[in-house]
This record gives C-alpha cells, structure tokens and sequence, in this order.
C-alpha cells in the first residue's frame, strides 16, 4: 500500500506535468471540464471554473493511489503517459550510455559464415580480422 508522503511527492510530479490547470466550457452539458492527455482517465466537471482547479488534484491523487497499489486497468495504465504514480528507481540508471551501435545487412551465407567464425574465435581474434579487412 502506498503512504502518504509517497501520493504526495507523486502528485507533484504530475501537476508539474499539467502545469496550469485550464478547464473548459462544455455548452452541451453546461459544465466547466478540465482533463489532460498524460492523464485521460482522470477528468473533473464542475459548477465553476474555481471548482474545478480546486477538485482536479484530488482526483488526480485518488488515481495516482490507485495506480501506486496497482489498482487500475491495463488499459487505463497503457493510456496514461505521465509519471506520476511511477515505482521508484523504474528504468536505467541515471547517467547510464547506450552503446553506439549499426545495423548492416549482408546475405544469409554470409551471415552465417561470420556468426560460426566469430562463435568459433577469441574477441581479440575478430578484432584482429576486422582491422585487417580495413
């Protein structure tokens, strides 16, 4: 179960993703609206616009405790962009450097030829041909 202090630094994560919270006049139902694309599942209606800035982030929290517990649809979770509600420590290592790779397309017999050779010799080996071949 998430505490508190977790909720709370997670929905200043995600207001900070919002920014200002901005709602709508929506004429066919004669109500102020706001809802944000990070967070489609999370939407508020109200009398007034003040009513709907005051509400919004209490929603927001009810759906990031939700999402901190794990209580929320795989569809819901897929459609949702933001952050906020994350695990923490998820994903690579801060400062962590992909290695630079390419991509070369050879034919099949090739391929196969140099996939047995290298299997087949030390690393210091194929770096040896490799430099060689330049």
């Amino acid at each position: 179960m998430a505490s508190k202090q977790e909720i709370e630094i997670n929905l200043k994560i995600a207001l900070k993703e919002i920014g200002k919270i901005k709602p709508y006049f929506n004429k066919s139902y004669k109500v102020w609206v706001f809802s944000h694309l990070l967070y489609p599942d999370v939407e508020y209606a109200g009398d007034s616009r003040e009513e709907v800035i005051k509400n919004y982030p209490l929603y927001l929290r009810e759906f990031i405790k939700q999402r901190l517990n794990k209580n929320i649809s795989k569809i819901a979770e897929n459609k949702t962009k933001g952050r906020g509600g994350r695990r923490h420590g998820a994903g690579s290592p801060k400062g962590s450097k992909k290695v630079a790779k390419k991509r070369i397309y050879v034919p099949v017999a090739i391929a196969d030829d140099l996939n047995e050779f290298v299997t087949s010799h030390s690393v210091a080996e194929v770096k040896e041909l490799i430099a060689k071949s330049y």
